[in-house]
């Protein structure tokens, strides 16, 4: 697969981490998939991507949780990078060119 880019912008803010959970599992990936098109760099168009189907859930409040759920395992991996790049500060600071 090419390294294609192409925008999905949510309809609300309340169902854009849910959107990418749905489209970062394997069946997601599958439909996505589906489209591409060509033989030796394959591609899909943003034609492709308005057809791939999402399902809403009727039980607004699982589909809040999961939203939820992603949002904070975002904030999660911000924190953790973070202090992960402070821990290397002070690695630098403290032992590899400490005097």
């Amino acid at each position: 697969m090419a390294h294609d880019i192409i925008r999905i912008v949510p309809v609300n803010k309340e169902i854009s981490d849910y959107l990418y959970a749905w489209l970062s599992n394997d069946y997601a990936h599958e439909l996505i998939h589906r489209f591409a098109y060509g033989t030796v760099v394959r591609h899909i168009e943003k034609e492709h991507v308005s057809q791939i189907s999402v399902p809403l859930l009727r039980d607004e409040n699982v589909q809040q949780e999961i939203n939820d759920t992603v949002l904070e395992a975002n904030r999660k991996r911000t924190e953790a990078y973070n202090l992960e790049q402070e821990a290397l500060r002070v690695l630098d600071e403290k032992v590899i060119y400490a005097r």
